[in-house]
């Protein structure tokens, strides 16, 4: 089975270290952006880490996006706004959902709020239910 990861479900299996499920696996290009700004709000902007940690934490994700599937979401905005509006979700996750149902995919994403509001239309799970627990 194939997952597209939302940032969110990406960040946690980085701080699980359980970025084996994620290598092969899809997530779109928003991702890239998203991460850096959770990087920025928990090691930046709290000052939880110095400037070479926040360097080596950069390469870290940059590393593990590029063993990922970027999707591209050019040229389907009107669809994805379409699902926005359907589902009463933000631009952001609809662009999520869209691509999940149209690539035949399993969202995964750490956001409860956004499951609840997508199922049954799309489907979609926690990291939790496709990873075994970590000792």
């Amino acid at each position: 089975m194939k997952y597209l990861f939302d940032s969110s479900a990406v960040f946690k299996a980085i701080k699980e270290n359980k970025i084996e499920i994620l290598v092969g696996n899809y997530t779109l290009e928003l991702a890239r952006y998203e991460l850096g700004n959770i990087l920025w709000k928990n090691f930046a902007f709290q000052a939880k880490a110095t400037d070479e940690e926040i360097k080596i934490l950069a390469k870290i994700v940059k590393q593990i996006l590029n063993t990922m599937e970027i999707i591209q979401i050019s040229c389907n905005e009107e669809e994805i706004l379409q699902v926005a509006a359907k589902l009463k979700i933000t631009f952001y996750d609809a662009s999520y959902a869209y691509y999940a149902n149209t690539k035949g995919l399993t969202l995964i994403t750490e956001d409860s709020q956004l499951l609840r509001k997508i199922l049954p239309h799309v489907k979609a799970s926690k990291l939790g239910d496709i990873t075994k627990p970590t000792k």
